[in-house]
């Protein structure tokens, strides 16, 4: 507003002073032509006086010729017809041209054409009317093609009432026009500014005159009038006329006086309008040379910034409200940790104030030492626009820790860069007391843990080892002829004795499950043949029973799946069994049919239906739970109620389901889905016989150790009925005097015993000098804990037989560890393969198990669960190089593929031992270790099958 003032009072000054001059020169100048006129009107009248006045005449001549060259504007006459008749030498000056190029031109071949007709039309005009005097202004070409505004004087001079001339005073007007064209351009631009501001503007002068005003100023205060109407209007009394549409309208009449009397800039006041709309006022005095010159108000309606702004405090209150009822703590600080803003619920967590804690570093005022490494990590992700968690202590203001999570988010602003963050701080000393507290009980729960393995450790023993006598005396006992009576009373003892077993066997199934240490094992399997193998078995023990089994195949099932075969086998004997018992006629019903197909998955789905005495329906909810039973008074139907328990928990191992539908005396039906994967590897299919034969054993020397005398009568009895020497020890110091004495064959070794524990005895006879350093030791261990089983091979035994174990079992260690082919077996029955091509050498197996096919599948299964999960080690020892473990793991697992007729691995096992042993190379004993592998993978699914068919 300023600029504008300053050019409208210079332009003013320009024009008085030009019209000043231009006074004085159209004087000058006719006075000049009028002496002209005399001088001629007298040269031509009054001869005689010419003589006389030529002198001075052509002082006056020259004094005026001085006159017209001094003046710095365009004099020119034109005839009036237009055509220039003089000119004064200024014209070179300001247009270029000399004055014998523009005497006798017409004036318009210097003006713009556009400007041409209309100054021609306003000159005729003139000369029309006899207008004495006239001003015009227009622009006009110079020499060199520029444009140049003349501002001009006109006079036209008559003679006799006829005009004979036109008398021009024309001055260079370029600058002038500029500046008033600079001047309109501005005030242009700040009208057009103005008006279509988003904000109501009102410009006064100095005496409150309107200058200024735009339409959203009218809307804002209800004026009906353009704002083009109240140009000049007097706004004194405009507040009072105003102040109803205000909420306090004393005060914004007296705030309105106050700042046009202060006369200082105020911004961003908040007026509160009736109609509910809040506006933005600023109020902005104008100054010019130190004078007061006038003011601008400007309003801006904020009603929406204002009601958003309502609701972010509001919400902010509320989201404050409800981290401080949620305990939860906020600062916030800038990128320097510096603390700008701390919340209550954080001052009253860490027991600073906030005035106490603005302007403080925050980690050096809380964060122990120890934690810095880690707040620094997050300073930096911070630093990065990242979010973040962390736990850490926090030291209070009286020196106590409290163990927090600060939820860490950086503060953005809108240009994207990071100008700090916001931590949100939870308390967690209690949680951190109670994790104390949790790891104190599961430190506690664990020890109870190892006591309960111990516990069934030493229950197994004690149990088992009794067990062993009975079981292994009343295979002696039906060796003696017995008469009618007493074989029906060691049938009896018999059926007690196996579903002790049984009973315990559940039991610590039951204890591998809830450990975890039961995977499934999937590998390619003939999912047909085993359900025929497992109706094959049911069908021979249900052949003297009025009950009917039935196996229905879905005709879409066929080939190979892969799934774990030996869960499925324990789970369809499990149901089957359970059908079996409950069953005293009728049928059991296996149907097995393909419920759906998902991509490569096939769902399949096993029913087991029996037309037994069925299931109250209030207990079909118990009859998975563990320890529960239908029945649990009756005596009729044994177990321990963990049966279906175990079966759940398998079939949920492998991702399945397991149903029951039930009626009491109308039979049970158990329905169980489980996922396989088709697969097109050929599983061989196995022929099943039952064969018999006998054979002589040749003499041998044992030491058996053993410390309970019914098990020294049962093996005694056993190796008397065999044929073979042994020497009884009756505990570990006894076996090791013995081993120090004599050579033995095989040393048959108790575990748990008095003076020196199966343990500490090996140990012995392994690493002193005695004659039975290599001799083979079996363990006779009651436990079935895994990590028992493996203890025996860590101090050097050579196998296990686990308590209760029949003839056929011991036999069987002893045939393996004697290697003689001469030796045969009693007459036991034997599941006999019939691969046409096959991994396993059945020589081998024959050669050291004989017929015992109970040892068979012991080893086999044994073999699947302990030295399996072993071989995948090979590929990360080869991978790192290092050779030493590689020899040590191949001789430590050759034995064992030997031990299930693997023998072709075996040798190439005992050669991967030798090369890394002696002349190790990386790129050969990998090609030696694939071969291996591929060949291991063949020989599991063999072996898998092998198991199957002893199994059945």
């Amino acid at each position: 507003m300023q600029e504008i003032e300053i050019l409208k009072r210079r332009v003013e000054r320009e024009q008085k002073a030009r019209k000043q001059a231009e006074t004085i020169l159209e004087d000058k100048a006719l006075q000049l032509y009028q002496a002209n006129e005399q001088l001629r009107r007298l040269n031509e009248n009054l001869e005689q006086q010419v003589k006389e006045e030529s002198e001075k005449l052509q002082k006056s001549e020259k004094r005026y010729q001085q006159l017209i060259e001094s003046v710095q504007d365009i004099i020119y006459k034109i005839s009036p017809e237009g055509f220039f008749t003089f000119v004064n030498p200024v014209v070179q000056q300001r247009l270029g041209y000399s004055e014998a190029e523009i005497v006798g031109r017409h004036f318009t071949e210097l003006v713009v054409p556009e400007y041409r007709e209309p100054l021609i039309n306003f000159y005729w005009d003139m000369v029309y009317f006899q207008k004495e005097s006239t001003y015009n202004d227009f622009p006009v070409y110079k020499k060199n093609g520029e444009i140049a505004w003349i501002g001009q004087t006109v006079r036209i001079i008559e003679n006799e009432g006829k005009v004979v001339e036109l008398v021009a005073v024309a001055r260079d007007i370029t600058d002038r026009i500029a500046t008033e064209d600079a001047l309109r351009t501005t005030q242009t631009r700040m009208s057009t500014l103005i008006t279509n501001l988003q904000k109501g503007v009102l410009v006064e002068d100095e005496n409150r005159k309107i200058i200024l005003v735009n339409q959203l100023f009218c809307s804002f205060f209800d004026i009906p009038d353009a704002p083009e109407a109240l140009i000049g209007l007097d706004c004194a009394q405009s507040a009072e006329q105003s102040k109803h549409l205000f909420k306090n309208p004393e005060k914004f009449v007296q705030r309105v006086n106050e700042l046009l009397a202060q006369q200082k800039i105020v911004i961003d006041e908040e007026l509160h309008m009736v109609d509910g709309r809040i506006l933005e006022r600023d109020y902005i005095p104008i100054f010019l040379e130190g004078h007061y010159r006038g003011h601008l108000w400007k309003y801006a309606d904020v009603t929406e910034q204002f009601l958003d702004r309502e609701q972010i405090r509001k919400s902010e209150e509320k989201y404050r409200g409800i981290m401080n009822n949620m305990e939860l703590g906020l600062i916030e600080v800038d990128t320097e940790d510096r603390i700008f803003r701390a919340y209550d619920r954080f001052c009253e967590m860490i027991g600073y104030t906030e005035e106490e804690l603005v302007g403080k570093v925050a980690s050096e005022l809380f964060l122990p030492e120890e934690f810095r490494d880690l707040f620094n990590r997050q300073q930096s992700m911070r630093g990065e626009g990242r979010a973040g968690s962390y736990e850490v202590q926090m030291v209070k203001k009286d020196g106590t820790r409290i163990w927090v999570i600060i939820s860490g988010a950086p503060i953005i602003d809108e240009h994207g860069e990071v100008t700090g963050s916001m931590g949100i701080h939870y308390d967690i000393s209690e949680r951190k007391l109670l994790e104390q507290e949790l790891a104190q009980a599961k430190e506690i729960a664990e020890e109870a843990r190892q006591a309960e393995k111990q516990f069934l450790a030493n229950m197994s023993h004690e149990i088992r080892t009794p067990l062993n006598a009975i079981i292994g005396m009343t295979h002696l006992l039906f060796d003696t002829r017995p008469s009618k009576q007493q074989y029906e009373y060691l049938d009896i003892l018999k059926t007690s004795a196996d579903f002790l077993h049984s009973l315990i066997s559940d039991l610590l199934d039951m204890a591998k499950i809830e450990a975890g240490r039961i995977e499934v094992q999937n590998h390619p399997f003939d999912l047909v043949g085993l359900l025929r193998t497992t109706q094959r078995v049911f069908q021979i023990k249900l052949e003297n029973r009025p009950i009917e089994l039935d196996l229905m195949i879905d005709g879409r099932i066929s080939g190979s799946y892969m799934g774990d075969d030996v869960m499925l086998n324990q789970i369809l004997l499990n149901l089957i069994g359970n059908a079996e018992k409950f069953t005293e006629e009728g049928t059991i019903e296996i149907t097995v049919k393909l419920k759906k197909e998902d991509n490569t998955i096939s769902w399949i789905e096993f029913k087991i239906a029996d037309s037994g005495i069925g299931i109250p329906k209030e207990k079909l909810e118990m009859i998975f739970q563990k320890f529960k039973q239908v029945n649990p008074q009756g005596h009729k139907h044994k177990g321990t109620g963990l049966g279906l328990s175990i079966t759940k928990q398998l079939v949920e191992l492998q991702g399945g389901t397991l149903d029951v539908k039930s009626q009491e005396q109308e039979g049970t039906t158990f329905i169980f889905t489980l996922p396989f994967q088709k697969v097109d590897d050929e599983v061989i299919k196995n022929n099943y016989e039952i064969e018999e034969g006998t054979n002589n054993l040749e003499q041998c020397h044992l030491l058996v150790v053993e410390d309970n005398i019914m098990n020294q009568r049962y093996i005694s009895g056993l190796l008397n009925k065999w044929n073979i020497p042994f020497t009884i020890a009756i505990d570990g110091r006894k076996a090791v005097e013995q081993a120090n004495k004599q050579h033995f064959d095989i040393i048959l070794m108790d575990i748990q015993m008095p003076n020196m524990d199966g343990y500490e005895a090996t140990l012995t006879i392994r690493n002193t000098n005695n004659p039975n350093q290599k001799t083979p030791i079996v363990a006779l261990t009651a436990s079935a804990m895994i990590d028992q089983k493996n203890k025996t091979k860590d101090v050097g035994m050579d196998d296990f037989i686990t308590k209760p174990f029949t003839p056929t079992q011991l036999l069987s260690a002893i045939k393996r560890f004697l290697k003689t082919e001469s030796m045969a077996a009693l007459a036991l029955p034997i599941v006999v393969a019939a691969p046409t091509v096959s991994l396993l050498n059945q020589e081998r197996i024959q050669e050291l198990y004989g017929d015992d096919n109970e040892y068979i599948l012991d080893m086999m299964e044994t073999f699947m669960t302990d030295a399996l999960p072993d071989f995948p080690s090979f590929q990360e020892l080869i991978t790192k190089q290092d050779w030493v473990n590689v020899s040590k793991l191949a001789h430590r697992l050759k034995p064992t593929l030997g031990m299930v007729g693997l023998t072709t691995l075996e040798k190439k096992m005992a050669q991967l031992e030798t090369e890394s042993r002696k002349n190790p190379q990386a790129e050969s004993l990998q090609l030696l270790w694939d071969s291996i592998k591929e060949g291991l993978d063949r020989g599991i699914k063999e072996i898998t099958g092998e198991i199957e068919k002893l199994k059945s």
